[in-house]
């Protein structure tokens, strides 16, 4: 049985189901922050040093860079707010609602631009440091499994912060 929210189990067109999969997901990164106070969005309880925050903060950059910055062409600043090692940190400036309104701002982005081109539409940019100009439907499934992973960090972040481990999907 499908968890609530998750796409249709009988959709056998794979790239609306990955949409789908990555408008969820969007949903489920969100919902591992409820419940969590100011001081547990913005502690780090892994070595690493990410606070949970900090990785939904990531999460809104690194849509912003594939989708408007690589993919659609757009003059965007990709590492909100300038730097790649400052999209992890969270500032006195970096309300949990900013940040969050950051988040749901290039999630919805993403999924739009998503939604108006084809698979097979090729970049605007290269990426990185290489030549290589992906078609839309790798940076779909780029977009998807950064976010399964991440949603996974949180899920660990929880458990860690709080102990929460039944989160709603």
């Amino acid at each position: 049985m499908p968890f609530a929210g998750e796409p249709a189990a009988d959709n056998p067109d794979t790239f609306t189901l990955g949409v789908a999969y990555l408008a969820w997901y969007g949903d489920v990164l969100l919902r591992r922050l409820q419940g969590l106070n100011a001081a547990q969005l913005i502690t780090p309880v892994v070595p690493s040093g990410w606070s949970a925050l900090g990785m939904v903060k990531h999460s809104a950059s690194v849509r912003r860079y594939w989708m408007r910055y690589v993919f659609a062409g757009e003059d965007v600043d990709f590492s909100w707010p300038g730097t790649e090692e400052q999209e992890w940190e969270i500032t006195e400036d970096d309300t949990p609602e900013l940040i969050q309104d950051y988040y749901r701002s290039e999630h919805e982005n993403s999924l739009r631009i998503l939604r108006s081109a084809v698979p097979a539409a090729v970049s605007a940019r290269s990426y990185g440091d290489t030549d290589v100009h992906p078609t839309l439907a790798w940076v779909l499934m780029h977009l998807l499994q950064e976010s399964a992973r991440h949603s996974g960090h949180l899920d660990i972040s929880r458990e860690l912060t709080d102990g929460a481990t039944q989160l709603d999907p």
